[in-house]
């Protein structure tokens, strides 16, 4: 077997720890509470997560919320991306454009658009790309923080709830 496949398996209960663990390898905390309150959204039929998979390492993970708590996608029942999240030896490879073409086809399934949110700092960038080559565009509502639109003047704290959301047409 090639070692640099890359599998795209359906999250289940086998994965929790290989995932908590191969983001602590990296020094990024994804604690086993969230992997474990997903699977149970997803059992729910709330969210579908998909797990890459290379070799016997975890690449990385999406998710796709039928309901997003961004309130102009879940007035018109945009599905949303959320989560998209790829160990650093496995970017620039295609691992995330993988996984976003599950996502964006599963929520094909239910609505023409999909909907994703980015972080507004330099830690985004690769995402903000990935994106905009994805043919995703900014909503026009401007960024929110906390999910709450942010007005004209208003100081925020620039981390990962500064958000700017983007929407595509579904493939």
């Amino acid at each position: 077997m090639n070692n640099n496949i890359v599998r795209i398996e359906i999250l289940c209960q086998t994965h929790i720890i290989p995932l908590v663990e191969g983001f602590a390898r990296h020094n990024w905390e994804k604690p086993k509470a969230l992997f474990e309150a997903y699977l149970k959204e997803q059992v729910e039929g709330k969210r579908q997560i998909w797990v890459a998979v290379v070799g016997d390492s975890i690449a990385g993970y999406v998710t796709l919320s039928w309901h997003s708590h961004y309130q102009p996608f879940s007035t018109q029942d945009i599905p949303e991306i959320m989560d998209l999240n790829v160990l650093p030896p496995f970017r620039r490879k295609g691992t995330g454009s993988m996984l976003l073409d599950f996502a964006e086809g599963t929520a094909e399934q239910r609505s023409p658009i999909v909907g994703i949110g980015v972080g507004l700092y330099d830690g985004y960038g690769n995402a903000q790309r990935l994106y905009v080559k994805r043919g995703y565009i900014p909503d026009g509502r401007g960024p929110t923080y906390k999910y709450i639109p942010l007005f004209y003047g208003q100081s925020v704290i620039v981390d990962d709830d500064l958000v700017l959301w983007f929407t595509k047409k579904a493939i």
